[in-house]
């Protein structure tokens, strides 16, 4: 089949004509061993989703990492009203990428989980079963970003991640939001008639640099 240029969404080598992200990606990579939390937020078909998709490839053949790339645009708008139908459904999420007892085990976790506490300690364990350096990839975190469930769970992460030398907190190596907006900046509305509050959970997470418009040279070949 012909590649064509592609311009609504992921780009995948084998279908498209592709940019040479590979700049990007290593400055990206970097970030991600060092141990960073960040969110890569800029407008649509600005390479967001083939970034984290470029991410999944370079470190999944690796033994040091185990990567979960999931979207929140999975998630409908119901998963966001409840506790616990957003714990079930996140851990639902992470068992779809495992496989063998890993799956069954989280799979069995999410039927039961209703609570961040519960989601909390289910990172903790998988990370020990591991014993690998887990990758968290959120596409489209800005979803629901204006629900409180959804702080809640940021600042699970990030209390996880403030605690991850001890042995009773491990969690994520390294997360990656990416999205639209700037999480670490939006407003918040719980009800109509509350004020607009700004909500700073994130406020761990390093600055992202990287250029994510693409250059001349990525461009020409």
């Amino acid at each position: 089949m012909p590649k064509r240029f592609n311009v609504t969404g992921t780009c995948f080598p084998d279908e498209h004509y592709m940019a040479d992200i590979s700049g990007k990606l290593a400055q990206v990579l970097a970030m991600i061993e060092d141990g960073a939390y960040f969110t890569i937020n800029r407008p649509r078909q600005y390479g967001k989703t083939t970034m984290l998709e470029s991410i999944t490839a370079a470190l999944r053949p690796s033994e040091r990492y185990l990567v979960f790339n999931i979207s929140f645009e999975d998630l409908g708008g119901m998963t966001f009203s409840s506790e616990p139908m957003f714990c079930r459904a996140f851990l639902e999420l992470l068992a779809e990428q495992m496989s063998g007892s890993l799956a069954i085990h989280l799979e069995q976790a999410a039927k039961q989980a209703s609570s961040m506490f519960q989601i909390s300690r289910q990172i903790t364990a998988l990370a020990k079963q591991v014993d690998k350096d887990m990758v968290l990839l959120i596409d489209e975190v800005d979803k629901s970003s204006n629900n409180q469930l959804f702080l809640d769970f940021i600042g699970m992460l990030r209390k996880k991640f403030l605690n991850r030398r001890k042995p009773a907190e491990r969690t994520f190596h390294s997360v990656v939001l990416a999205g639209v907006h700037d999480v670490r900046t939006l407003k918040l509305r719980l009800r109509p008639d509350e004020e607009a509050k700004y909500n700073s959970p994130w406020n761990i997470a390093a600055e992202f640099k990287v250029t994510m418009s693409l250059l001349p040279h990525e461009i020409v070949p």
